[in-house]
């Protein structure tokens, strides 16, 4: 869901005023030179820009767009870039108040399947420890909260595994889904940013 501009700037009334910036922490999927995703936090955002926290280092200039677990998306250029944080001018004016309603809104505030913390793909060899059993597994996608795995038999609905991942802490999860070869986990614990956003920086060079 791409937002839609609330009016445009030249005819706003208050153009010519300083924005409203709120700060807040919002976690998102930054897509940058094209492909390539990286996880980022919104640490303030007005209706004209906004503050980004990221491990992925970003230039003068550089096109991104940030996806929100809403579905929304904010894109722009980056105006300047500093230790792990970088200021992004909109192409458009957002709304402001949209973006944080949709954020805390709950899983009854929404038609639907309640939104998720972003996942990203990737492919890479982990285990599950399942039963007493230790199985080689594929990861094919993973998130703050959870996580897909690809396997021939992969555990039913429900079962308690613990997930190693070559660079991040082991996590207890449990099986949401299972079909075919595919299974999906949740984390009874999630993944910290500052764990996450480093690993997938090391599995996801920019090409």
């Amino acid at each position: 869901m791409y937002l839609m501009p609330i009016h445009n700037p030249a005819s706003a009334p208050d153009a010519d005023r300083a924005p409203r910036t709120v700060t807040t922490l919002l976690v998102g999927k930054l897509v940058a030179r094209g492909t390539v995703q990286h996880l980022c936090r919104i640490r303030n955002i007005s209706m004209t820009g906004m503050m980004l926290e990221t491990h992925h280092t970003l230039g003068f200039g550089n096109w991104v767009t940030v996806e929100l677990r809403s579905g929304d998306r904010l894109q722009g250029s980056v105006v300047w870039s500093s230790e792990g944080r970088a200021g992004v001018e909109f192409t458009t004016l957002i709304d402001v108040d949209h973006i944080l309603a949709q954020a805390k809104a709950g899983p009854e505030g929404f038609c639907g399947p309640a939104p998720r913390a972003p996942r990203f793909d990737i492919e890479c060899a982990a285990r599950i420890s399942c039963f007493g059993r230790h199985i080689d597994v594929t990861l094919e996608n993973i998130s703050q909260s959870g996580a897909r795995i690809r396997m021939p038999k992969p555990p039913r609905e429900d079962t308690e595994i613990i997930l190693s991942i070559p660079g991040l802490p082991s996590r207890r999860c449990t099986t949401r889904w299972a079909k075919d070869d595919t299974a999906g986990l949740i984390f009874l614990e999630p993944i910290s940013y500052n764990d996450l956003g480093p690993w997938l920086e090391h599995c996801t060079p920019d090409s």
